[in-house]
């Protein structure tokens, strides 16, 4: 897998973030789902899960200023090594 170790952030609400998302995971990377809907993270995530393209993390963010930071922070912990 040519994206394995590798993290992609991908916004739910871009209207290719499926394509995307699948496209990734498929090649290896983990992907983590970011919008403000959970519900749509929620559903992008199962449709990944059901496709067999692995799990996805979900972090639902408001849009803040300080939203970007806290994504940041949680891909880190999330994904941080041993």
């Amino acid at each position: 897998m040519e994206l394995a170790g590798k993290i992609v952030v991908v916004t739910v609400e871009w209207a290719g973030a499926a394509g995307l998302a699948t496209g990734m995971a498929v090649k290896g990377a983990t992907v983590v789902l970011v919008g403000p809907d959970g519900d749509a993270a929620g559903q992008l995530a199962a449709v990944l899960e059901a496709s067999g393209a692995g799990r996805p993390a979900v972090f639902v963010t408001d849009g803040s200023p300080g939203s970007s930071d806290a994504v940041a922070e949680f891909v880190g912990e999330l994904f941080r090594g041993p």
